[in-house]
């Protein structure tokens, strides 16, 4: 737009100095004829206006080789009808008249305006208006690449550093009351992690003693298996808010590596204490954080047992990029998303042990490792899939 301005008013400056010269070459006209050539009136005029006369030569090869200041055919003819003839030559305009069957030749000494050195001057100054243009966005767009910089940095888990932006507008303000508000929410969660980690700790420690206390206790004491086995399910409970504080502070980044899919089936088999899965798996090679991918792993596995049909069998296959665990199973109650929130159990298996965190940690797992996870219930099969 302002290269439009600039072009407009070189155009508006070019018709002025045309409309100058014509009016110029009619007073001239005038003056002609109201005074003599030799006349001190006309001499006095002609110096005022830097109007020089010119010989008959001179005159004439100029008219071979000038222009017309006038294009217009109309107009041209007009003014050749009253005896008046305008010319450009080397940026000075000419005038030819015919005044009492003599014929006058005046050069303006004055030059042409000088349009493209205007347009250059003028292209120049845009030049430099747009370059501090550029500089007062760059500065004034600083707040928002901070604050854009500091929201990715907030999403990754990172922590924000304070912006302490001096300016006084909006973005500004909105840029620091960010800051604050994750500097809050940060300290708020170092408090969570801590106090989780600190509960965690507190109740290992007397699920731990429970435990050995057990070991030691005679065969014949009655209950015994039943009390190693509450702690068992207590110490389970335990390690799976573990995995919810890991996963879920997104406070250590994922150590991504290539594994043998075996390894990490047989790791979570050791965590289970189970096997009784139908595999599929062999040689294949995945690139995941070996822990929280076993953790994932486990809790679809655990969640198949859980509501697997009696007796039924749980498959696991791996088969072009995509991990399925299927089992048969009474249909859930409710739609699958629902349960990707923690805490939410289907209704039908309120017996079944749990905190109803299994597929919540799944879904954040598979997030995590920029997978997707799919779910399908066919012909009375719950068919879970990892699409890596």
């Amino acid at each position: 737009m302002l290269i439009a301005t600039t072009a407009l008013l070189g155009y508006i400056a070019l018709i002025n100095d045309k409309k100058s010269a014509i009016k110029q070459s009619i007073v001239l006209y005038e003056n002609l004829h109201k005074y003599k050539a030799c006349d001190t009136m006309l001499k006095e005029y002609l110096l005022r206006n830097r109007l020089t006369m010119v010989t008959v030569d001179k005159a004439k090869e100029i008219m071979s080789r000038g222009e017309q200041l006038i294009t217009d055919k109309d107009i041209h003819k007009t003014m050749h009808d009253a005896n008046i003839e305008i010319f450009v030559e080397n940026e000075h305009y000419f005038y030819a008249y015919k005044a009492d069957a003599d014929m006058f030749y005046f050069v303006n000494e004055t030059p042409m305006t000088p349009i493209p050195k205007y347009l250059a001057f003028g292209t120049f100054l845009l030049l430099v208006l747009l370059y501090f243009l550029y500089r007062y966005i760059k500065k004034s767009m600083q707040p928002l690449q901070i604050l854009h910089k500091n929201i990715d940095k907030f999403s990754r888990g990172e922590l924000v550093q304070k912006a302490d932006l001096d300016a006084n507008d909006e973005v500004a303000q909105v840029a620091n009351a960010f800051c604050e508000a994750a500097s809050t929410i940060d300290s708020l969660q170092k408090s969570r992690i801590l106090f989780l980690r600190n509960i965690m700790h507190e109740l290992k420690t007397p699920i731990t003693r429970g435990k050995l206390i057990t070991h030691t206790l005679d065969e014949s004491v009655e209950d015994k298996a039943k009390l190693l086995e509450t702690f068992n399910a207590m110490e389970r409970q335990l390690k799976e808010l573990s995995d919810i504080e890991a996963i879920t502070s997104k406070a250590q980044a994922l150590d991504i590596k290539e594994y043998a899919l075996i390894d990490i089936v047989e790791n979570v088999y050791d965590i289970l204490y189970f096997d009784e899965v139908v595999s599929h798996i062999s040689n294949e090679i995945v690139k995941v954080d070996f822990n929280l991918f076993s953790v994932a792993l486990k809790n679809l596995l655990d969640n198949a047992r859980k509501y697997k049909t009696p007796h039924s069998e749980i498959e696991l296959e791996y088969k072009e990029g995509v991990l399925s665990v299927s089992n048969y199973g009474e249909a859930f109650t409710q739609d699958i998303n629902k349960f990707f929130e923690p805490f939410i159990r289907d209704c039908v298996q309120e017996k079944t042990e749990g905190f109803g965190l299994g597929l919540y940690i799944i879904n954040e797992v598979v997030h995590r490792h920029n997978f997707e996870l799919k779910y399908e219930y066919l012909k009375g099969k719950h068919i879970f899939q990892i699409i890596m």
